[in-house]
C-alpha cells in the first residue's frame, strides 16, 4: 500500500511541475526562462535517475530540447537568484557564464551599464572589452555581411567588406606573418592586417592610398612580397572598375570570360613563386552574368589542374543592398535569377 500510494504522491507531484513546465513556456502563461531553469535544476537534483520523472518528458511536454532544459539548470544553478542581473536577459548569463565564469559579475554589470544585447556581451568577452573587436567573426563557412564595417578599407569602386579579409587572416595566418593582396582597392586587407598583427603588402594598378603601392600582378609579384603566408586576390570583372583604371591594359574588368580566366591563371602562377611552403592564395569570385558554366568552378578547375589543390570553399553572398532596383525588375519581368553568389576559394600548392 505504502508504494502504490508513493507512486499515487510523485504522480501528483510530476503533474504540478508540467504544469509550471506548460506555464513558464508560454504554452499556457508567460514564458519564464529563469523560472523554467529553475524547475529544471530542479528537477536534475530531486529526481535524478528517475526512468519516468525527467527532463526528458518535460521536454515532450513544452517543445524545449532536453539540451537547451540542461543548460537553463545549470544556469539557474551557477547564478542563484541573488547574483541575478534582473534587468538583462538568460541569454547574457549563459554568455558570461561561457565566457568567462570567473569574472561573470564584472561582465554582467559592463553589459548593463553599456547596454550590450546577448551578442555585444560574447564579443566583449572575447575583444577584452570592446565588442566591436571582434565583431566582424565568422565560425562556419558562411559569411554574410550586410555592410562594410569602416574600419576597414576607404570606399572605392566594387568595395567589399573588409570583414571577408579579416576572417581569411584569422583563419589562415598567424601573429607577424606576411599577407599580400594583389588588388588592393581601398586597402582593406592592409587595415584588417594591422588589426590582427600581421605584416601586409598592398599593390595595385592604381594606388589611391600611400600605403598601397603600383604594380601589376599580371607581369610580377615584387621581390619584397616573397615569403607570404597568404596571398589575396579580389579580381574585378563584368566592367566593375573599367573606368576607374582608366582602360588599362591589365585591367581584368575590360576582359572577355577567356581572358579573364587565362589572366587569372597567370596571376596564379606568379603568386606560387611567392609564396611560403604551406602558403595560400584566396581568390573572391562571382559568377558572371553572360558568361558561360560557373566562373568560380572554370577558376577552380584551372588552377587544380596547374598543381593547386583546394583547401577550403567558402560562401560569400552579395548582400541584395548591392543590387539596384533596375537590375531587380528586370530579373522579376524576364523570370531571371540574379548572381548574388559569391565563392572564396582558399587554394595551396599539392
Amino acid at each position: 500500500m505504502g508504494s502504490e500510494s508513493e507512486k499515487k504522491i510523485f504522480s501528483k507531484q510530476w503533474l504540478k511541475i508540467l504544469t509550471k513546465a506548460h506555464s513558464y513556456a508560454g504554452i499556457t502563461g508567460k514564458k519564464s526562462p529563469w523560472d523554467m531553469g529553475d524547475l529544471a535544476l530542479d528537477v536534475l537534483t530531486k529526481w535524478r535517475g528517475n526512468t519516468s520523472y525527467n527532463l526528458y518528458e518535460i521536454s515532450k511536454v513544452t517543445g524545449i530540447s532536453k539540451n537547451r532544459l540542461t543548460l537553463l539548470a545549470h544556469t539557474a544553478e551557477f547564478f542563484p537568484q541573488d547574483k541575478r542581473q534582473i534587468n538583462l536577459s538568460i541569454s547574457h548569463h549563459i554568455e558570461v557564464m561561457r565566457g568567462d565564469p570567473e569574472n561573470a559579475s564584472f561582465w554582467l554589470e559592463q553589459a548593463q551599464k553599456n547596454a550590450w544585447n546577448s551578442k555585444e556581451i560574447r564579443l566583449a568577452i572575447a575583444g577584452d572589452g570592446d565588442p566591436k573587436k571582434l565583431s566582424w567573426l565568422r565560425c562556419g563557412t558562411f559569411w554574410h555581411f550586410s555592410k562594410c564595417d569602416p574600419r576597414f578599407g576607404i570606399d572605392y569602386p566594387g568595395r567589399i567588406p573588409g570583414q571577408i579579409q579579416a576572417n581569411l587572416i584569422h583563419y589562415f595566418t598567424e601573429p607577424e606573418d606576411l599577407v599580400v593582396d594583389l588588388m588592393a582597392g581601398g586597402g582593406s586587407t592592409l587595415d584588417a592586417a594591422k588589426l590582427l598583427n600581421r605584416k601586409c603588402l598592398a599593390y595595385d594598378l592604381v594606388a589611391v592610398r600611400q600605403d598601397i603601392k603600383i604594380n601589376d600582378a599580371l607581369t610580377e609579384i615584387p621581390d619584397e612580397a616573397q615569403g607570404a603566408k597568404l596571398i589575396f586576390l579580389d579580381p574585378p570583372y563584368g566592367k566593375i572598375a573599367l573606368g576607374f583604371y582608366k582602360y588599362h591594359p591589365s585591367c581584368l574588368s575590360q576582359m572577355s570570360e577567356q581572358e579573364f580566366l587565362d589572366a587569372l591563371q597567370k596571376i596564379a602562377s606568379n603568386c606560387r613563386q611567392a609564396l611560403l611552403p604551406k602558403g595560400y592564395i584566396a581568390i573572391l569570385v562571382q559568377n558572371v552574368h553572360g558568361w558561360s558554366g560557373s566562373t568560380a568552378f572554370q577558376v577552380l578547375e584551372r588552377l587544380q589542374k596547374d598543381g593547386w589543390s583546394l583547401e577550403r570553399r567558402i560562401q560569400v553572398p552579395l548582400p541584395t543592398q548591392q543590387i539596384s532596383a533596375s537590375v531587380m525588375r528586370w530579373a522579376k519581368e524576364n523570370r531571371q535569377m540574379v548572381n548574388i553568389d559569391r565563392d572564396l576559394l582558399m587554394l595551396k600548392v599539392k
